[in-house]
């Protein structure tokens, strides 16, 4: 009962939001529609229940012209019930498609702002595939929704219909056993329930395990994807390094395990569905069996048979509804499972952020500062350590060390994307903050964008775009705007560092973090661009990570990473910088 209440909450926390959004109206119309349709569909299957007795009482009376008038009658039924679920399926993929929309928009949001994206790697790493839970995951869970709410609906309302039918029934039809009347009032609703109880408490005996595997099956098939995805995406380092055979081991792994896992689920819902089948098959027998004896001795008609028979199989199918939509509900429940994983990842990366121990704050000036700065990786164990480090509008900063020592951590601390460690970092008010990432990254579409990005190519400048890509030395590439390609492939990586640099001239940042931008370019061009950036951008704080030996002349001061040490500012002098660049 607790796991049937911790799945109800679930599903509400995950549901109602939509129910309640600006989309609430119309969804709410839509599913009314589907309610009345599903209504209409049982009314249907009352209304041929009673055509039933009555064609096969003038089958037995051998009544050819009320048979005639029956069939008439069954083709108005069938008209009914054609248009009952055209208008049911209709309206529920309306529903389908709107909400999907809706929670699609909602979750993108939600994972693609202020980082989460990012963060949730550090504060939730079992998170796995969260683009494959929004893109597939998602329509899983509306589709399922949708078919589990009309068959539970449809089912309640049978039974609420066809009890009452069977009532009355089991008042005019004895259970003739033994030479003795053992009928009782309501017998044959007690048979369909203990029958329907029997049938469902094997089911779930059988069916229990494929939750787990269902969610575990989601899991191995985004991890495969994911696999096929990266591998597509890094082609071109794998064939230059000769790497297919890593490669393929790797994907023969990931596959290994979705079909291990696939094999375990294939055979329990094997059991299962062979359970099922042959309970299907049983029903259609049982609830004859149950009224013959009656009908053989003469106390019931044909059509009364036969109008007890489906009545009987009715209620008995709509309260065994559990066992007809068992495995659906197991990968409802394992869908609904990992979308409700991600929602609360999304929660514990911002309430980790809004617990985290490093000082975020503005100052009223135009210097940046950062005092006391410790930073730490998920373990808990010190990776840098800054005491006072404050740089003022136009100072150029280099921070090096060896791999490993935290500065990449430092710039995503400083664009608020690292939430272990404590200290403070103050920023100018109003600071707009731009990071380069070592690798840089280009979004799909057009050059425009390409370029233009992180800002909507709608609201980026073509002539600035043009000035920027022949300042740095791309002008090639003004003629190219609209062109949509692969750009990390089609770009050599020169040209994406130099257009990494455009980027920034673009934005006009007061705090510029720059990551190995220039280890692509030979040693002039690095100059030009860094001076290109003195002369465009005067006022920005540019805080770059590379080696002192190759960028030192091109900044005025210098912190060196070390672990276990505490870092500081390092003034360079002009004999430093002119050693640096000699």
């Amino acid at each position: 009962m607790r796991a049937i209440v911790r799945a109800a909450r679930t599903f509400f926390s995950l549901a109602l939001p939509y129910f309640r959004s600006e989309d609430r109206w119309i969804a709410g119309a839509l599913l009314i529609g589907i309610l009345a349709a599903e209504l209409g569909l049982v009314a249907i299957l009352i209304a041929i229940n009673e055509w039933n007795k009555r064609f096969f009482n003038a089958l037995e009376g051998r009544d050819w012209n009320a048979a005639q008038l029956e069939l008439l009658v069954f083709c108005g039924i069938a008209l009914a019930a054609v248009v009952a679920g055209m208008m049911q399926y209709f309206l529920g993929q309306r529903l389908i498609i709107r909400w999907r929309r809706w929670i699609t928009e909602r979750y993108v949001s939600m994972w693609m702002a202020h980082g989460r994206h990012y963060r949730v790697r550090l504060v939730d790493p079992g998170v796995d595939n969260i683009h494959l839970r929004i893109a597939s995951d998602v329509l899983i869970f509306l589709t399922r929704t949708h078919e589990l709410f009309t068959q539970l609906v449809g089912s309640i309302v049978t039974i609420f219909s066809f009890v009452a039918i069977l009532w009355f029934l089991s008042a005019a039809t004895p259970l003739p056993l033994f030479g003795h009347d053992l009928s009782f009032a309501g017998w044959l609703i007690v048979v369909a329930a203990c029958y329907a109880v029997i049938g469902t408490l094997f089911t779930h005996l059988i069916g229990r395990p494929l939750i787990p595997l269902n969610f575990n099956q989601q899991r191995y098939e985004a991890d495969f994807r994911f696999a096929l995805a990266r591998a597509t995406d890094q082609s071109e380092p794998v064939a230059l390094m000769g790497g297919e055979a890593v490669e393929r081991r790797e994907l023969r792994n990931r596959f290994t395990n979705l079909v291990h896992n696939w094999t375990r689920l294939a055979n329990r819902q094997s059991s299962l569905v062979g359970f099922i089948a042959g309970y299907a098959r049983m029903s259609t027998v049982f609830p004859t069996l149950v009224v013959t004896p009656a009908y053989l001795s003469g106390a019931i008609t044909l059509g009364s048979l036969v109008q007890t028979a489906l009545a009987f199989q009715h209620v008995e199918g709509a309260l065994a509804y559990c066992i007809s939509a068992y495995s659906k509900i197991a990968e409802w429940k394992a869908v609904m499972d990992r979308l409700a994983q991600f929602e609360a990842a999304m929660h514990a990366v911002d309430d980790h952020s809004a617990s985290a121990k490093i000082d975020m704050t503005t100052r009223p000036d135009s210097r940046l500062q950062v005092d006391d700065l410790v930073l730490r990786l998920p373990s808990g164990e010190a990776m840098a350590s800054f005491g006072q480090v404050g740089l003022a509008p136009g100072d150029r900063l280099l921070v090096s060390g060896a791999s490993g020592a935290g500065k990449s951590s430092f710039f995503r601390a400083l664009s608020g994307l690292w939430p272990l460690g404590e200290g403070a970092i103050h920023f100018p008010k109003n600071a707009k903050v731009f990071t380069l990432p070592q690798r840089s990254y280009f979004p799909l579409g057009s050059l425009r964008q390409a370029i233009a990005y992180p800002t909507p190519v709608e609201d980026a400048d073509d002539e600035a775009i043009r000035a920027a890509l022949t300042a740095v030395g791309l002008p090639h590439l003004t003629g190219r705007l609209d062109e949509e390609g692969d750009w990390p492939t089609v770009l050599a990586g020169g040209e994406q560092q130099r257009a990494a640099f455009a980027r920034a001239l673009l934005a006009k940042p007061d705090i510029l973090l720059l990551d190995e931008p220039v280890s692509a370019l030979e040693e002039d061009d690095a100059d030009v661009l860094y001076r290109l950036l003195a002369e465009r951008l005067p006022h920005a704080i540019v805080i770059t990570i590379g080696r002192a030996g190759l960028l030192g002349h091109l900044h005025d001061a210098a912190i060196h990473l070390e672990r276990g040490a505490t870092a500081s500012i390092e003034p360079l002098t002009p004999e430093q910088q002119a050693a640096a660049g000699g």
